[in-house]
């Protein structure tokens, strides 16, 4: 029999030790459980405010970007002004140079007339020129020109000797004129210098600004590479582009001469080979020789210009965000895989070909169209094979697509301007949009 007092006594001891170590196993869960809730809401309270930190420090960095990709847009624009205030004042220059050798040439001709019209006067008085009266001539004259315009007008010079005087007069003309010239361009050459430094003065300003805000971000230990194309390279690029117009006119004489020599060559032929015929066989001689002569006028391709490469539109022509340097983007973009062929647009000579800052590589090409310059560029190439100073023609192999320069992936970027190269980053410049010519 089981004793029930026992049992009881062994029950009650084991209730009393359930009892007793509940409740602290409890609460020390308890509490662990709230000190894992409050550092789990300790640590995302402090994760929200890195990451509000970070936030605020990208933005922050952003906008940095975005005000230098502003300051790049006008830095731009001014590089160029410069550039183009540079090449107009060597221009006048040049000008200057010219009129002034013109005059010496013009004085030195003036006086070996005078020389000679001096012996036919002296001439004119010993050999019956008494019926002039010379003193009221030379004594009434301002110098010796004036003179002979008196001398003129009074129609005291003999027929004979008339054209000599009047050669004189032409030249003396010629001289006042030159003259003229001179001092206008001298006039102007002051007003461009004068633009030039106050242009310099802006770009000086503007650089500063710029390099302050680049120290700025450089604090921030933040990588930020230029999008500008310098003042050196834009001046590189103006010179070479004057003697690639130079060239490209006179590849086109020699090419229009050759076809004449070609064309006349080919007629003296077809004439000789037609006198050898029968006369029932002249006609289709003639109209045999006809069909073999190439017509000159016959485009190289169905447009002006042709699309210089495969690939497909990734961005036009027309306004922009600002966000990678420019506010409007002068030309277009298309993409395919590195190495895709590029070729020139349309015959004309290599003005660049190489690296040069945000084009990477790239290529500049100078047209001469019905006596129109135009100007396309070809950039971020993988690979240039031309060479500065080339002539091309339409549709000829010029390098391979790629991403060199300010670039973010395999594209090309490509520009025709009207007239010569002249970058503007805010604005259409002298583009036009490729995507009207094909």
């Amino acid at each position: 029999m089981v004793n029930l007092k026992k049992l009881a006594a062994t029950v009650t001891l084991g209730t009393l030790l359930i009892s007793g170590t509940t409740p602290g196993f409890a609460a020390s869960l308890t509490d662990k459980q709230k000190k894992v809730q409050q550092q789990q809401q300790q640590n995302s309270s402090e994760q929200s405010k890195a990451n509000a930190s970070i936030q605020s420090r990208e933005q922050a960095i952003s906008k940095e970007q975005q005000e230098i990709n502003k300051l790049d847009a006008e830095l731009q624009d001014v590089i160029n002004d410069v550039a183009q205030k540079k090449a107009e004042i060597r221009a006048t220059q040049e000008k200057i140079a010219k009129l002034e050798e013109q005059i010496k040439k013009y004085e030195a001709k003036m006086k070996a007339q005078e020389e000679l019209m001096k012996e036919r006067m002296a001439t004119m008085q010993k050999n019956g020129g008494t019926s002039i009266n010379w003193a009221e001539f030379i004594f009434g004259s301002k110098d010796f020109g004036d003179l002979i315009t008196r001398m003129i007008t009074a129609g005291t010079i003999q027929e004979n000797d008339k054209q000599i005087f009047e050669e004189y007069q032409a030249t003396k003309e010629k001289l006042a004129a030159a003259q003229a010239d001179l001092k206008s361009e001298r006039d102007a050459l002051v007003t461009q210098k004068e633009q030039l430094e106050e242009r310099k003065v802006a770009l000086d300003k503007k650089m500063k600004e710029r390099a302050a805000k680049v120290k700025k971000l450089n604090a921030e230990k933040i990588k930020f590479e230029s999008k500008l194309m310098s003042l050196k390279e834009m001046e590189s690029t103006l010179q070479a582009q004057e003697a690639s117009i130079k060239a490209e006119i006179e590849a086109q004489r020699r090419a229009a001469e050759e076809a004449k020599r070609k064309a006349a060559a080919e007629a003296e032929a077809a004439a000789a080979a037609a006198k050898k015929k029968q006369a029932s066989n002249a006609t289709a001689s003639s109209s045999n020789a006809a069909a073999t002569t190439p017509a000159a006028s016959a485009p190289a391709s169905g447009g002006m210009f042709q699309r210089p490469s495969g690939g497909r539109l990734t961005q036009g022509w027309g306004p922009a965000s600002g966000v990678n340097g420019y506010t409007f983007h002068n030309g277009i973009d298309l993409a395919a895989p590195v190495g895709t062929p590029i070729r020139a647009a349309q015959t004309g000579t290599v003005t660049t070909a190489g690296w040069g800052g945000a084009y990477g590589n790239h290529v500049i090409i100078t047209h001469v169209i019905n006596g129109q310059v135009w100007t396309t560029v070809y950039a971020h190439l993988s690979s240039v094979s031309v060479s500065a100073g080339q002539r091309v023609s339409q549709g000829q192999h010029i390098g391979g697509m790629g991403s060199t320069g300010n670039s973010t992936g395999s594209h090309l970027h490509f520009e025709i301007h009207r007239g010569g190269y002249s970058y503007s980053s805010s604005s259409a410049g002298n583009t036009v949009n490729p995507a009207s010519f094909f």
